[in-house]
């Protein structure tokens, strides 16, 4: 238990710290992104799902997202948040309920996530040399205790 806290303290922290080192730069991974469903290692995986990131102004970015699940229905999420470690609410999701964002550098994004108060998972978007693509690294815990990473693949759909 120690170490959870001692671990979340530290994330914090670099989160915190992290502001954005490319100040008055385009950030790469602005644009429409398609996730590769078919590469998904999750039970029932959507039928689609859509990516949007997006200046919003003074700093801060929107991220939505639009889940398409099998049997039809859509889900829609994603609040404005700055890449400074602050807190934002999340509606919408029945992953997370808060989170917090950090753009090190001009190629990745990380954010930090919790559900009813309890640690969720990192996610961490990268760009490939190429810029057609992105990898998103999710870190989580399968019973709460257990570590586990899993991978998805992100298309680009359009440049923005």
């Amino acid at each position: 238990m120690l170490y959870r806290s001692i671990s979340a303290f530290i994330f914090l922290a670099l989160l915190t710290a992290a502001s954005p080192s490319f100040a008055g730069e385009t950030h790469l991974l602005l644009g429409t992104w398609n996730v590769d469903v078919s590469k998904l290692n999750t039970p029932n995986p959507p039928a689609s799902v859509t990516m949007v990131l997006a200046e919003a102004g003074d700093g801060s970015y929107t991220m939505t997202f639009e889940i398409v699940r099998r049997d039809g229905k859509t889900i829609h999420a994603g609040p404005p948040f700055k890449p400074d470690g602050s807190l934002i609410a999340i509606s919408g999701s029945d992953e997370l309920d808060v989170a917090t964002f950090a753009m090190p550098n001009q190629k990745s994004l990380v954010m930090g996530a919790a559900l009813a108060g309890q640690p969720r998972h990192t996610r961490v978007w990268t760009l490939s040399d190429d810029g057609s693509y992105m990898t998103e690294t999710i870190v989580g815990h399968v019973d709460g205790k257990t570590p586990h990473i899993r991978t998805a693949t992100w298309k680009r759909a359009k440049r923005d």
